[in-house]
């Protein structure tokens, strides 16, 4: 027995605790669960870390190797430079030139088969291997453009020293420039191992980051609330319950009073007729609503274009939509009070009927003096319970034109958005989690309308229980 009643605790509250909790969090569709992925990328991180550090010593013998290397480069560019810039066309040796050029590229190969060799994981530092890889193709672009333009010749005159010298500095200064920036962080690795560990890492932790959790306090609500989506969808949420609620009460009684006098014949046949609406899928109700206001060919809409004189269309007037949620919202609720309230009228005792009668009181009077006072606590109720089914609003609005039209947003003290103008609370936060997969956004809306809900329903416990004195 106790394991059965924690076991529907935990599956009852659990769900709530954590949908809290998701509200607090940047929850989207990577990370709202723990994915193989993750666990795969977590794994991969500790091997490569575990080996890196298993390997220290050598790893940084091999930098040191790298950065002698780039070194010796950087020097066998200098002197070459050097001596074509002292040489004159008297002096200067096209053998030592070939030389040096030769020694320069077998240089620049050892470098970049050095750089590039796996297992030491120096590609996951682009500042090292690109450099190298920039530096090595100004050297063997150098030495194709110098080795082609001596090819064949016996001596150099003063012409062709200076196409030497402008195609050597051309190439060769940048790549001084590019080994000399490759040694800087060669020498920051040597001294930092653990900064070479994190780098080698980086993109991984980087899609683990992506992948995990993060909890991020109340940012999920100073979103919500600094861009103008959200509290436009709160003012439209409330603007449907004032403007819905009284239609829905309004019809729902009128029928129930009418319908309840003896005076109508067959009223019993239209009362079943009437609670059909209550009875019919809303799926199906909605989607005949619809079907009656599309632009193109919908009976009502025509009959409103002609009306308004003006093109009427719940896919492009956010206040056309609006009107026909209202009234399809009328239409799926009024049975419920009708019901509700036809129950309450006949529990109404049939001697003050008839004293009514005997003492000549009149329909409105019998009306507001006998049935009205009888049966306004039932009828209190069926608002009270129709206003919470009306701030939680969703269907009606997702499936007549999904929410829309949509448009740039604007409302007071916040940054205009693009969005849907006819979103509701629950339909913002539908669209954030199964549109957008912004589960965090998501949830927090979400808990932004259950407080609401609260407030309302503390609201009308005070008054009327506490200010009713509980009755």
């Amino acid at each position: 027995m106790i394991i059965s009643i924690i076991l529907y605790l935990f599956f009852n509250i659990w769900p709530i605790i954590y949908s809290i909790y998701v509200a607090f969090t940047d929850a989207n569709n990577n990370n709202i669960v723990v994915s193989p992925r993750l666990i795969e990328l977590l794994k991969e991180r500790e091997n490569i870390t575990s080996t890196l550090e298993s390997r220290r010593e050598e790893i940084i013998m091999f930098l040191k190797k790298i950065d002698e290397t780039s070194i010796d480069l950087i020097n066998l560019l200098r002197d070459y430079l050097s001596y074509i810039n002292s040489s004159s066309p008297q002096n200067i040796s096209i053998t030592k030139i070939n030389d040096m050029i030769n020694r320069i590229g077998s240089k620049a190969l050892d470098l970049s088969t050095m750089v590039t060799m796996p297992g030491y994981y120096l590609n996951y530092y682009p500042e090292i291997e690109n450099n190298a890889s920039d530096a090595v193709s100004r050297i063997n672009t150098f030495r194709s453009e110098v080795s082609t333009y001596l090819l064949f010749a016996v001596s150099i005159d003063q012409e062709k020293l200076s196409r030497i010298r402008e195609i050597s500095h051309k190439y060769l200064d940048p790549a001084i420039k590019d080994l000399t920036n490759m040694l800087s962080s060669l020498k920051t690795l040597e001294t930092d191992y653990s900064a070479f560990i994190k780098g080698v890492v980086k993109n991984i932790d980087e899609e683990i980051d992506k992948l995990t959790l993060h909890f991020i306090g109340l940012e999920n609500f100073r979103k919500l609330f600094t861009e103008a989506p959200f509290p436009y969808a709160i003012y439209k949420t409330i603007l449907f319950v004032i403007i819905s609620v009284p239609l829905k009460m309004i019809f729902g009684v009128t029928v129930a009073f009418l319908f309840s006098s003896p005076l109508v014949v067959g009223r019993k046949v239209f009362r079943g007729l009437l609670i059909i609406p209550w009875a019919l899928p809303i799926l199906l109700t909605v989607t005949t609503w619809r079907t009656l206001y599309d632009p193109s060919s919908g009976p009502f809409a025509l009959f409103f274009t002609k009306l308004l004189d003006r093109p009427f269309s719940i896919y492009n007037n956010e206040w056309d939509a609006f009107i026909v949620y209202n009234i399809v919202e009328m239409w799926l609720a009024y049975p419920f009070i009708m019901t509700v309230t036809m129950g309450a009228i006949s529990s109404i005792p049939r001697e003050l009927i008839e004293a009514s009668y005997i003492d000549g009181a009149g329909v409105l009077t019998r009306f507001i003096r006998i049935s009205l006072p009888l049966t306004i606590r039932p009828i209190a109720f069926a608002a009270i319970m129709t206003t919470g089914a009306s701030l939680q609003a969703f269907m009606i609005p997702l499936l007549i034109n999904g929410g829309g039209p949509a448009a740039m947003i604007y409302f007071p003290d916040t940054k205009p958005a693009l969005g849907n103008t006819n979103d509701f609370i629950l339909l913002y936060a539908y669209r954030q989690a199964y549109y957008y997969y912004n589960y965090g956004l998501s949830a927090a809306a979400y808990l932004v309308a259950v407080m609401i809900l609260l407030i309302y329903a503390l609201l009308w416990y005070y008054y009327f229980y506490k200010r009713g004195g509980g009755s």
